[in-house]
């Protein structure tokens, strides 16, 4: 019998069918809310079970935790590194220029006056993006530099050092649709997220659509996945009118609710199924 420890922030919809399709396959599961977790800096245990499911929402947590609990020894879905890459939007740009993975024309600045002269050598519509975050909040299209002195003089003007660094992508025209395909050990199905709206995120309104994975887009994710050691991802691709597909982001903590009736897929019993397979982990399960 696999024992899995089911670190979370809340108990949503997608940790309900997480913790019957476990269930289902004789796992014992414990819930351990992420909030409450105290963690020493020695090599001991501190849990019985063999495998960690982070399903933390909060970014920070879930890197620190999985970084602890695999320094202990522990096989953490997905791994510290993952989690770490994926999310950070630089570092997910990064790793994913270091395989030759395509993907928008990406730079990071972190001057107001060199990102606008930066810009304004690419030319406009861009994007940019806090480098940390997620559901599509904060992101803005630049039409000129009227706009983009606003935006970033915002982002510069306030906050911590690390709202001081400025993402700025290729603005990409996209059909009216982004695609997402869902990564568990290897590309596994999909969906489409329509919009009249070019942020087509579910939190911001998209409407999921069933969508056949094609060979070449399942390829894509796979080595996207790859690039960032993600063993259950989900990996959006922007496709431009002309039919040129790219890698827009990768996401560490596989959300589903919205978009699991729409597609079909059955996300909770395959990655249960790989989670009991032993597959994949960070440090801790090379051990």
């Amino acid at each position: 019998m696999r024992k899995v420890d089911l670190v979370y922030t809340r108990v949503r919809t997608e940790e309900k069918l997480l913790l019957e399709a476990l269930r289902r396959r004789d796992c014992a599961v414990n819930l351990v809310q992420d909030s409450g977790m105290v963690l020493s800096m020695d090599r001991q245990r501190v849990t019985g079970a063999d495998t960690v499911l982070m399903r933390s929402m909060s970014f920070t947590r879930a890197r620190y935790l999985a970084t602890f609990l695999e320094m202990k020894g522990l096989r953490v879905l997905n791994s510290a590194r993952t989690i770490s890459l994926c999310g950070d939007k630089a570092l997910t740009s990064a790793a994913l220029a270091a395989k030759g993975v395509p993907m928008p024309w990406t730079l990071v600045a972190f001057d107001e006056d060199a990102c606008l002269e930066a810009i304004e050598k690419k030319g406009y519509p861009v994007v940019t993006k806090p480098v940390l975050g997620s559901w599509g909040r904060m992101v803005a299209r630049l039409d000129s530099r009227t706009a983009a002195e606003g935006v970033l003089s915002t982002r510069f003007g306030t906050g911590g050092a690390q709202d001081h660094v400025a993402l700025v992508q290729e603005y990409v025209d996209k059909p009216g649709y982004d695609l997402r395909v869902y990564v568990i050990g290897r590309a596994v199905g999909g969906l489409r997220r329509r919009s009249e709206h070019w942020v087509t995120n579910t939190a911001r309104g998209a409407v999921p659509e069933r969508y056949e994975v094609p060979v070449v887009h399942a390829k894509l994710a796979e080595a996207a996945a790859e690039a960032v050691g993600g063993d259950m991802v989900a990996v959006d691709l922007l496709e431009t009118r002309g039919g040129d597909i790219y890698v827009n982001e990768v996401n560490h903590c596989v959300e589903f609710a919205r978009s699991l009736d729409a597609t079909g897929v059955p996300l909770p019993d395959l990655i249960a199924e790989y989670v009991v397979s032993g597959a994949g982990g960070g440090a801790g399960a090379r051990r």
